[in-house]
């Protein structure tokens, strides 16, 4: 699995996809999160319908969720 950074996914009603990557303090402020919804027929929402299932068959303490770590240069 390629390294995703910490993000919420769901389904909506419609059946869309919505990835939610939550942002990071940096310099003592944070950006919004970015909001994502894929679609069947776009081209990454199999990745994304993937990962939610996943998501929903592992328990939360489970998920393999990664955070790097980026200092400010």
């Amino acid at each position: 699995m390629p390294d995703i950074p910490s993000c919420d996914i769901e389904r909506r009603v419609d059946g869309a996809v919505v990835v939610r990557v939550h942002s990071r303090i940096t310099g003592g402020r944070a950006l919004p999160d970015a909001v994502f919804a894929f679609r069947a027929g776009d081209p990454q929402f199999s990745f994304w319908e993937q990962q939610l299932r996943q998501r929903e068959v592992l328990p939360p303490t489970e998920l393999p969720i990664s955070m790097p770590m980026y200092e400010p240069t």
